[in-house]
């Protein structure tokens, strides 16, 4: 009995052997060096812009397994790390700015020997210098030196064998999500060019959809889905000494999956803000149930598999004061825990400037 488990347990290995094969990818090491600016989104940047900045980053990365649909729908995306540093060309009230980003580049577009594609990164930021009532008031951008650091950058690719050259157009952003004041966050967007190479020999061309080990199944997502998410998070505005209110958030949405790679989705959000007493003075002593902000957002997001990476604008129809612009906007995930259950993660936005993390569970249903 226990030679037939063993003869058994090799045919099932052997079996599954091609596909481990395939599913191994070699990591790659690349260098990328960034040109550009302190973008000043808001007027009263103006006084940290002092001139054009470099910026050098690290990266390591590989290609997903390609054992799932969703890897196959978007021509096998790649994941890595990002590190990068600069200065933003202002010594004395920035200092250095460094982000740690985890990162997903899906290829939008892709051929025999280049390809166009999305990397988005999301992971911890540090700004050397803050704001200080007494030392740095000209820090008008950033209250606390631990942040959120973001990039967005669509790139090119051209491949080589064992090589790639990079060249892209990248948003980075550091924030803290107006947990601390001031917060309206660094917005470097620069130019970039890099290169990397791989350790190893990886497969060539796609998994065969046949291929032992590879996963046929898949999270299917209807054509059509309602879901309710409650979320919350903490925020200060106004003055830095006006302190920290917690956010309550009930959103709304209907969503319409077009083909396997994305969704449009419209809705509606509820806000309750403790942080509006702070911003007019006739609701100082008004009851929290008056700081009530409902608005109508629409979107879409780009879809793999259980999780999502989703894009809304919205506009208030309902606020007791004027918030910082009269639209919104939101970014960030979602992941799919079961049938009806999802969880996600998401920055509010007034254009670039952030108003608030939204932590949320949610329900949804067809």
């Amino acid at each position: 009995m226990d030679r037939a488990r063993r003869i058994a347990c090799i045919v099932g290995f052997a079996a599954m052997l091609p596909g481990m094969l395939y599913a191994q990818q070699p990591w790659s090491i690349g260098a990328r060096a960034h040109y550009g600016y302190l973008w000043p989104h808001h007027s009263d940047m103006l006084i940290l812009v002092e001139g054009h900045a470099g910026a050098a980053e690290l990266f390591m990365e590989r290609e997903v397994k390609g054992d799932r649909p969703w890897h196959r729908a978007y021509g096998n995306p790649r994941y890595g790390v990002a590190v990068l540093f600069t200065r933003l060309a202002n010594p004395d009230h920035i200092g250095w700015c460094a982000g740690l980003m985890p990162y997903l580049t899906l290829p939008l577009l892709h051929g025999d020997h280049c390809s166009f594609g999305l990397r988005t990164a999301w992971g911890v930021g540090y700004v050397a210098k803050r704001f200080d009532r007494h030392d740095n008031t000209r820090q008008i951008a950033i209250g606390s030196r631990i942040n959120t650091a973001i990039q967005l950058m669509p790139e090119v690719r051209y491949h080589i064998p064992g090589a790639d050259v990079h060249a892209g157009i990248a948003l980075d952003h550091w924030s803290n999500g107006s947990f601390k004041q001031p917060n309206l966050g660094l917005n470097f967007v620069s130019l970039s060019l890099g290169a990397s190479i791989a350790l190893g020999k990886g497969r060539v061309g796609p998994v065969p959809e046949g291929a032992p080990g590879i996963d046929s199944t898949s999270f299917e997502r209807p054509e059509r889905e309602f879901l309710v998410v409650c979320s919350g998070g903490i925020s200060e505005d106004g003055r830095p000494i006006n302190g920290q209110r917690s956010v309550f958030v009930l959103s709304g949405e209907a969503g319409w999956r077009k083909g396997r790679k994305g969704s449009l989705a419209c809705g509606v959000d509820i806000f309750n803000k403790g942080d509006l007493a702070t911003t007019d003075d006739a609701l100082n002593d008004a009851p929290r149930v008056a700081l009530t902000q409902v608005g109508v957002q629409g979107g879409g997001s780009l879809l793999a598999g259980r999780g999502e990476l989703l894009f809304r604008m919205g506009v208030y129809v309902i606020t007791p004061a004027p918030d910082d612009a009269p639209v919104y906007q939101r970014f960030g995930v979602r992941y799919r825990c079961g049938k009806h259950l999802l969880a996600g993660v998401s920055l509010k936005t007034h254009f670039a400037a952030a108003d608030h993390w939204e932590f949320g569970i949610g329900y949804r249903w067809d």
